[in-house]
């Protein structure tokens, strides 16, 4: 399961990538890929949980809130709820923070394991919770188009579904 979460992470920085390469673009014609990306990403998360629960693991119930948050996020995005711009980075910026928050919680959680794992769960969770708050203020502050934002956002997602990935064992209860 580890090897579908760190594929779930490159799916997402690699539509964070589109997003940079179209910043012109509408999101209705990019919204597809996106949903389809988040979607993915929450199977694998969700897969993994119940996977490694299965085979009598304990796992962390926070992989299963993330993957059942992306996968519902997912669904509202191939539904089309997105109609207006100014709603996209709030949206977004939602997501990545709530993941950002679990990061940071993990790494409390697990303050006894090895400390560069510390590092990057700290510091990831605190890029994270900082963009998703960057979402609500971009009209005020750099007024970036809702696809750049948005590829930013799948990109810091991406890193933190792939540090997850990397690192699936510390999502194991102890």
């Amino acid at each position: 399961m580890r090897v579908f979460k760190i594929a779930a992470g490159v799916i997402l920085i690699l539509m964070g990538i589109i997003c940079f390469a179209n910043p012109g673009t509408l999101f209705s014609g990019i919204a597809f890929p996106l949903g389809c990306a988040m979607f993915l990403s929450g199977l694998s998360g969700a897969f993994a949980y119940i996977q490694i629960s299965r085979k009598g693991g304990v796992v962390s119930d926070l992989l299963m809130v993330e993957g059942a948050l992306s996968i519902i996020l997912g669904c509202l995005v191939l539904s089309n709820q997105l109609m207006a711009d100014a709603a996209i980075p709030v949206f977004f910026g939602m997501w990545v923070m709530f993941s950002g928050i679990l990061r940071a919680v993990t790494a409390y959680t697990h303050r006894n394991a090895e400390k560069m794992m510390l590092i990057w769960l700290s510091a990831t969770g605190a890029l994270s919770i900082a963009a998703g708050l960057y979402g609500f203020f971009n009209t005020v502050l750099f007024d970036f188009s809702a696809v750049v934002l948005t590829g930013v956002l799948f990109v810091i997602q991406g890193v933190n579904v792939l540090l997850v990935g990397v690192n699936l064992n510390l999502h194991r209860a102890k």
